[in-house]
């Protein structure tokens, strides 16, 4: 497995308890809401929000497709960091990589890949029309 040497972007969080299942490891699912949490504070750290309603309307980023493998299991206390790279930026779509490491062992704990798509809702029909993504975005995503 190709682990890059650097990241784009960050994020620490601690393994809840209510985090683990019964053998006392956190439950798969639970590593997608790590990394959507690690993926709105991207968004904050680049002075945007995953979900934005303003006057030209309501904007958002819906998942398209997400794979994870799991390579080692993560337990309660244990201090996760949530490390993101921009992998393509697509007119209307963004796929990003996640690697999680233990981060006092080191260890790979999982990674995988989300692509989300740009979305625009109409305010007429309530239906999400796919939106590209302004070169505003674009810039700020290649100076990370």
């Amino acid at each position: 497995m190709d682990i890059p040497e650097t990241f784009h972007y960050s994020h620490q969080r601690r393994v809840e308890f209510s985090d683990t299942d019964l053998a006392g490891i956190v439950h798969f699912a639970n590593f997608l809401r790590y990394v959507e949490s690690a993926e709105h504070a991207l968004w904050r750290h680049l002075g945007r929000s995953v979900h934005v309603s303003s006057d030209e309307g309501q904007h958002g980023w819906p998942r398209l497709n997400i794979s994870c493998n799991f390579f080692k299991p993560a337990r309660f206390e244990d201090l996760l960091d949530i490390r993101l790279n921009i992998a393509e930026v697509r007119n209307t779509t963004i796929r990003y990589t996640f690697h999680i490491f233990n981060s006092e062992s080191e260890a790979l704990v999982a990674s995988g890949e989300v692509t989300i798509i740009h979305v625009a809702l109409d305010s007429n029909s309530g239906r999400m029309q796919k939106a590209p993504i302004s070169d505003e975005l674009r810039e700020l995503l290649a100076g990370l």
